[in-house]
């Protein structure tokens, strides 16, 4: 399946956790005869879980308000507290006098590391996270699960550049790919994540805007979207399977919280 409109997305059938994985070591399969060509500037394909399978490709910061933000305004909010998180934290990062990148580029967000830093900790942030690892994804996904009555999880894939080739539209919303080599959190490392954040420019400006903008536009060579329903049912066959391979709460969080939550799986559940 390569068909990246969301709302046709919806109407997929659930699968098995096995069909799924049979078709997810599919799409690493057929992506790796791309990445032989030093010539094409291939992204690997990386995933996302979502416990409800209703629910949008939101960012957090969409979820938290309605403004859209332009990169700059929200460079602005970071410089503001940013002073207060080095104070609480003990860690620091260099922020430079103004705001000076160029937005018609299709280039990381100023301050990214930081950003990423942010957003781990639950900070409404416009980057959207993945994950390169699909087991990952499933774990974040039958995670969330437990707390809605939505009967189906969804994980999706994304393959931003399954040809090398990359137009970013000015007037039309762009999703930019941002690279996973960064010093910020060491959850960035556990979890094998990766981000991507979405604008496009409304009058003179570029501003923040909806994944699914981008995802609707009928574009066959970039940013393809794929979709996987499977019933929430398969928890805890999933759950059983991830733990044999570490992947748990506390081997992607490293928190005691996160340690509690593991022990608390196998001990009791």
């Amino acid at each position: 399946m390569t068909e990246n409109r969301t709302e046709e997305l919806d109407a997929t059938e659930p699968i098995t956790f096995e069909e799924f994985e049979k078709q997810a070591a599919a799409i690493l399969e057929n992506h790796k005869g791309n990445l032989r060509d030093p010539k094409v500037d291939i992204k690997p394909v990386v995933f996302r879980g979502h416990g409800d399978a209703l629910n949008k490709l939101e960012t957090t910061l969409e979820r938290h308000s309605t403004k859209q933000f332009s990169p700059e305004q929200y460079w602005n909010v970071m410089h503001v507290i940013n002073p207060t998180v080095e104070t609480c934290t003990g860690k620091s990062w260099d922020f430079p006098n103004g705001y000076t990148q160029d937005d018609k580029k299709s280039l990381p967000p100023q301050e990214y590391e930081f950003m990423v830093h942010l957003r781990h900790h639950g900070f409404p942030s416009p980057l959207l996270d993945w994950t390169r690892s699909f087991y990952i994804a499933a774990f974040f996904a039958f995670q969330s699960a437990q707390t809605n009555k939505e009967p189906n999880v969804a994980i999706y894939s994304f393959d931003e550049r399954p040809k090398g080739r990359k137009c970013l539209y000015s007037d039309k919303a762009a999703i930019v790919g941002c690279g996973p080599t960064i010093k910020t959190h060491k959850r960035h490392f556990l979890q094998q994540a990766q981000y991507t954040y979405c604008k496009k420019q409304v009058d003179d400006e570029y501003v923040y805007c909806n994944h699914e903008e981008a995802f609707n536009r009928d574009d066959p060579e970039q940013d393809i979207l794929n979709k996987f329903i499977i019933p929430k049912t398969e928890r805890s066959k999933v759950f059983e399977k991830l733990n044999l391979m570490n992947i748990n709460a506390y081997s992607l969080f490293g928190s005691e919280e996160s340690l509690l939550e593991t022990l608390a799986y196998q001990e009791i559940k």
